[in-house]
């Protein structure tokens, strides 16, 4: 049983919400070990060191553009993390910090078409059930592999497997645990190429080694609510009372949180996409309005094919600008509409936005969209007063997504991203934490 509200007060009556969650393990059973988790090791870096040999070894930064000093590292390798260089450090820093390292362009692709591989390995020994991004995945161990030392065996198999068919300088740290939510924190204690179980008799000791904002669901909100709370370490997390976190919260997840320290198995939460949007850090050749202008439309027109692929309309679009390199040159500005997919309506309102842009601001260097407010099309409800020629649009649209499928995504657009559908740094394919895409929607056009 699980509550999910305190006392609420109606009229003369007080009165509890509960919800109650099929509870699958809650006992210490000789086969407990129901998930295992993996967390691939710096897999960028990784990626790059197996394809080139002449980088093992040796402290490597990807970053999304060579020669700017102004973008950060999107990944970094163990070499090179030796020295304090991690994601999200600045370039500037990373030489400073690491002088030897060496900085490599993302290839996207190759990431992609990697993960795609180790996918295929890893379902040849276990069901995936989940992908959650490019380095992180989990299945679930069916009843005869989860006794401890069955378990530890096929972890193994696995290795053994991405060794062989990828390369043995991708590396995978796996946790194996009762529930996906200790498998995830079992795979990150020994890094890299770490294999650790965590079953119910390790617990919560097993635990104490995090930070609380290591855990997921744990970010700058919540840790002041629990340090509010005197809730200072994971000790004090996992010995706090499950009423306690559900205040600190203020809903079910701080039950969920209490269940999951536990190893307890309870149904994931259903998530629903809420944003579509691509932001890009501009190559010096575009750093002007005109460029500037070019690869927002075509962002924008990335963003609305795959609207259309998940059959997803949209009721709002932000446009994003960042101008010159100081804090202050941020500049935003949206709008609502009548839930659509059509390219040419966003793209009007997209230039309604654009003629809103501060005249005085220096060169912008970064540019963003996002369509929010997204509905299925299973909800949405067209408008009375269509017009004929929308129908028409529809179907060009239609056309246009399909020979961009076939032939490459640059093969037929709208004119206004001309300038940036021209040029391969203008809004390159990008890999988003929770979003993998699909390869046959970023190719480039056949010669």
């Amino acid at each position: 049983m699980l509550a999910i509200s305190p006392p609420l007060h109606y009229g003369d009556h007080y009165f509890t919400i509960y919800l109650f969650f099929p509870i699958t393990a809650a006992q210490n059973t000789p086969m407990s070990l129901r998930y295992l988790f993996i967390d691939f090791d710096s897999f960028f870096a990784s990626v790059e060191q197996q394809f080139r040999p002449e980088l093992r070894g040796q402290p490597v930064g990807i970053v999304p553009s060579i020669g700017v000093d102004t973008t950060c590292c999107i990944a970094a390798s163990y070499e090179a993390k030796a020295h304090g260089v991690k994601t999200g450090t600045p370039v500037r820093e990373a030489r400073y910090l690491c002088p030897g390292i060496r900085f490599i362009q993302a290839n996207n692709r190759r990431y992609v078409q990697t993960h795609q591989r180790i996918k295929t390995c890893i379902h040849s020994i276990l069901y995936i059930d989940a992908v959650l991004s490019i380095d992180e995945m989990y299945g679930r161990l069916p009843p005869q592999w989860q006794a401890p030392q069955t378990a530890h065996e096929k972890a193994l198999e696995i290795k053994r497997a991405l060794a062989h068919e990828i390369g043995p300088y991708i590396t995978g740290s796996i946790g194996l645990a009762p529930n996906r939510f200790l498998a995830k924190m079992a795979s990150k204690l020994r890094k890299p190429n770490g294999l650790v179980a965590v079953d119910f008799h390790d617990l919560p000791e097993a635990l104490y080694a995090f930070k609380l904002r290591d855990i997921t669901g744990i970010g700058a909100g919540i840790h002041k609510r629990l340090r509010t709370a005197r809730i200072l370490d994971m000790e004090d997390l996992c010995n706090a009372p499950r009423r306690k976190l559900h205040n600190v919260w203020g809903s079910v997840e701080g039950d969920r949180m209490w269940y999951a320290l536990r190893g307890i198995e309870i149904p994931a939460t259903e998530t629903q996409r809420s944003t579509v949007g691509h932001s890009h850090v501009l190559p010096p050749r575009l750093r002007s309005e005109h460029g500037a202008h070019a690869t927002l439309h075509r962002m924008l027109q990335k963003a609305c094919r795959r609207l259309r692929t998940m059959q997803h309309f949209t009721g709002a679009l932000d446009l994003q600008v960042k101008f010159g390199f100081e804090p202050s040159g941020r500049w935003g500005l949206g709008l609502h509409c009548f839930p659509t997919q059509d390219n040419i309506q966003l793209a009007e309102m997209l230039n309604a936005l654009w003629q809103q842009r501060p005249n005085d601001a220096p060169d912008p260097i970064k540019v963003a969209i996002t369509l929010s407010k997204l509905i299925h099309k299973n909800s949405h409800t067209p408008s009375l007063f269509a017009a004929p020629s929308d129908a028409r649009r529809e179907k060009l649209q239609a056309t246009m997504d399909q020979l961009n499928h076939n032939y490459g995504d640059r093969i037929l657009y709208y004119a206004p991203a001309m300038e940036a559908q021209r040029s391969h740094d203008a809004s390159p394919m990008r890999i988003a934490f929770n979003h993998i895409p699909e390869l046959s929607a970023e190719r480039e056009p056949r010669n």
